[in-house]
């Protein structure tokens, strides 16, 4: 497991520029390919970037200084739960204001944080570091896990399980989520839970739950 912190390098290295914003965006351009953020849209949306990051500035360092914290937390209680030790390639890195952050499943998974999205959730930080998480042990249960809806209200329990809170409550879908969610909880335990998500079909499963 490796921690690369690009806000450190932005910080002694950058300035809040169009010109040097887009010389960090380039020289990260595979972290963010691999992110799936397309650098075409980063860089049309730099004007507007760097008008929210001159007024964030003090929240980034607030938030860069917690989240490795957070993280080793957040580990260590799935851990202790579920007996899982889970070892992303974990990256942080400055976006567009578009996601907190993205989940990539490969032999070694890797979990991008973007910083300047968390910044505007700071109150919501360990719930969001735990869901990201959350949906790591799930999806290495299940790597070929297919249907949102069910692994939203998966993630959701095991969530509560770890006295953490779903915090993508805005979510359009959430009221599914949530009602997905109850009917699991009032039939299941957290074990069998976790079992019937990684060991038969999803679509069955909604037709006998929902």
């Amino acid at each position: 497991m490796i921690i690369s912190n690009t806000i450190n390098d932005f910080f002694n290295n950058f300035h809040l520029t169009d010109t040097s914003l887009k010389t960090y965006y380039a020289k990260y351009r595979s972290e963010f390919q691999h992110a799936e953020e397309n650098l075409i849209f980063l860089e049309d949306d730099i004007s507007t970037t760097l008008s929210k990051l001159e007024t964030d500035t003090a929240q980034f360092l607030k938030i860069n200084t917690k989240l490795v914290h957070i993280i080793f937390e957040v580990r260590l209680q799935i851990l202790k739960q579920f007996n899982t030790y889970l070892r992303p390639d974990i990256y942080f890195l400055i976006g567009a204001y578009r996601k907190d952050g993205f989940l990539k499943i490969e032999d070694t998974p890797h979990i991008y944080f973007f910083i300047e999205s968390l910044c505007e959730h700071y109150d919501d930080l360990y719930d969001i570091i735990a869901y990201y998480f959350t949906k790591l042990l799930l999806r290495q249960l299940n790597s070929t896990s297919e249907n949102s809806i069910l692994e939203e209200a998966v993630t959701s329990h095991i969530m509560n399980k770890l006295n953490y809170t779903y915090p993508y409550t805005n979510n359009n879908k959430y009221k599914a989520i949530q009602n997905l969610e109850t009917k699991l909880n009032e039939q299941l335990q957290t074990d069998s839970i976790i079992k019937l998500f990684t060991e038969n079909e999803h679509s069955e499963i909604l037709k006998r739950y929902s």
